[in-house]
Parts: structure tokens; C-alpha cells; sequence
């Protein structure tokens, strides 16, 4: 197994490992949020938001759900996890370094600079209309699954597409519970077909569905709370500013995450020439005619006013 490994990346030089999270946001649409991590560099991910709470002194879960207010410990470290969020889907430095904000207080500099790329991909996907006009399926759950597994298969595809081969270790996803049952392993992974040849996904995948929030067990490792944390904050914060915000406070605070909507709704040229060329995609699919559809989803014309719920 080392010896293929060692070969692919003599013939690719971009042959990489990557631990897979998931969480979802119900508001306006179904969304799908995929974090992609890298094996790699997931420790220097994961030393990253492990600072922030120590900067802030913030232990408990990390969620835009809690927010309240655009000032204090939590609003310090999600704000932050958010800026490492994006510096984390880089994938060309391009000689450059990034600022990240610490989460210390004003009384400190606060920023620091990222100056290796971490390589993280993320998909995010919108069902438009929910799961409500998918007919046929045994439970809510199911079709979560299969949504789920044709915005993997799409993301996967394209991250492939410029020559890097990937390997999928492991996914998470966040909790069973709300789905009222574990997981279906057939479902996400047995029926995916026509992965490109550059996509290794075995079908002994590690899938693990316990709670993301690392004060309550049954819950997954703590790293692994970690980044489905990170998942959630990111899906939230694009859902956000994407045109739906449940409360001004945040859009106030995933407001960074607009410069890569607005990159990637301006096209493919426009992205080959960015930092994060090739790290992220972000698509909707909705039933028309009987039949799948899929478009891109843009920004809200008006950034300052979005759509509160």
C-alpha cells in the first residue's frame, strides 16, 4: 500500500488523503455542507482553531446558532474559526501570506499569518425547494442520503479535474439522531457510480454519525468535533450570505465569506487566477419536468440588506 502511494505521487505530485465532514442548514433550501480535510495538514488545521479557544477562553460548542451580539469570547472565536475557515480552502499562496484573525481581544495585535497552504475543499449544496418534492423514499433520512451523495460525487469530480487524485479515509456526519436512525452506508457509498479514476472511495469507508458537540457523548473524537464545527459555521455562514440570514448579527460575522461567492460566481477564469482556484464549488439542484436541474448560486444583489427569517 506505501508503494502505491509513493508511486501515485511520483506520476501526479498531487495524490492526497482526506478526512470528509458534513452538516446541514434547513433554511430556505436543504444545504449540504462538505468539508474536505486533509490529512496532511489537518494538525496544523486543527492547532489553528485549538489557539482561538485558547485566545478566547471559549470551550463550548462553536455555532452561529449561539450568537448573539457582535462582541465577546464567542463572538471573538467564531469569528475567527470563520477566518481560518477560508484561509484553510487555499490552495496557492502564490508566494504570499495570509492574515488570520487570533481571536485575542483589542488589546492585542490579533492577526496572525498562515504562510503554508492547508489545502481543505469544500462543496456546498443547496436542494432549492427542500426534500419535500422528492417522492418515493422510505424516510427523510433517505433522501438526505441521496442528496448528499450527488453533491459529494459532483464535488469530487470536479476537485479531481485538474490532476489531483484523492483518497477519502474516513466521513462524519453530524448526529443520527435528528434523522431518527444511523446512517446508510448503501446509500452514501455503495451507490455512488462512475467516480472518476482518480477518486479512490473504499467500500469499508469509516462512516461516523455520533454528535458533533464534545461536551455530550455520545459524541465522535474531539478533533473530529472540532472540524464538523467548522462545517457548521461554514455551510451557516454561506448560507448567510448568500441571501438568507436568520439574524443580522450573522451576516455581520460571515460577512469575509462573501469575496469567495462573489469569486465563484463569476466563473471558472476568474477562479483559475485565485488563491482558492479549484478548492471549493458551489451549486442548487431542483426537480423540474420530473427530472434533476442543477445552476449556480449567486450573491443577493443587496449585500447590506439580506433576507432575514
Amino acid at each position: 500500500m506505501i508503494r502505491v502511494e509513493i508511486e501515485v505521487c511520483r506520476r501526479t505530485n498531487t495524490f492526497h488523503q482526506y478526512d470528509v465532514y458534513h452538516d446541514e442548514s434547513r433554511v430556505a433550501g436543504y444545504w449540504h455542507g462538505i468539508l474536505l480535510a486533509p490529512r496532511e495538514n489537518r494538525q496544523r488545521l486543527l492547532d489553528l482553531l485549538a489557539g482561538v479557544r485558547r485566545n478566547t477562553n471559549c470551550l463550548t460548542q462553536v455555532s452561529l446558532k449561539t450568537l448573539d451580539g457582535l462582541s465577546g469570547p464567542k463572538f471573538r472565536c467564531t469569528r475567527s474559526w470563520l477566518h481560518i475557515g477560508i484561509a484553510a480552502l487555499i490552495q496557492n499562496l502564490k508566494g504570499e501570506r495570509y492574515p488570520i484573525f487570533t481571536g485575542e481581544d483589542a488589546r492585542s495585535p490579533g492577526y496572525d499569518l498562515l504562510d503554508k497552504v492547508i489545502g481543505a475543499r469544500l462543496i456546498l449544496s443547496r436542494i432549492r425547494d427542500g426534500h419535500t418534492p422528492l417522492a418515493g423514499y422510505p424516510d427523510h433520512a433517505s433522501k438526505v442520503e441521496t442528496t448528499f451523495r450527488m453533491a459529494f460525487k459532483g464535488g469530487l469530480s470536479l476537485f479531481s479535474s485538474g490532476g489531483s487524485e484523492l483518497s477519502i479515509n474516513s466521513i462524519h456526519f453530524d448526529g443520527h439522531e435528528h434523522h431518527r436512525r444511523h446512517i446508510d452506508r448503501n446509500r452514501i457509498i455503495e451507490r455512488i457510480d462512475r467516480l472518476p479514476d482518480s477518486v479512490s472511495l473504499p467500500a469499508s469507508v469509516e462512516i461516523d454519525d455520533r454528535r458533533s458537540d464534545h461536551r455530550r457523548e455520545p459524541c465522535q473524537a474531539y478533533d473530529d468535533c472540532q472540524l464538523l464545527q467548522l462545517t457548521d459555521i461554514l455551510v451557516g455562514g454561506f448560507r448567510t450570505v448568500l441571501g438568507t440570514a436568520t439574524k443580522q448579527v450573522h451576516y455581520d460575522v460571515c460577512k469575509p465569506l462573501l469575496q469567495l461567492a462573489e469569486r465563484w460566481s463569476k466563473g471558472p477564469l476568474r477562479m483559475s487566477r485565485s488563491k482558492w482556484s479549484n478548492e471549493f464549488c458551489i451549486s442548487e439542484a431542483y426537480i423540474e419536468d420530473h427530472q434533476w436541474k442543477f445552476a449556480n448560486i449567486s450573491p443577493a444583489a443587496e449585500h447590506n440588506q439580506p433576507k432575514l427569517f
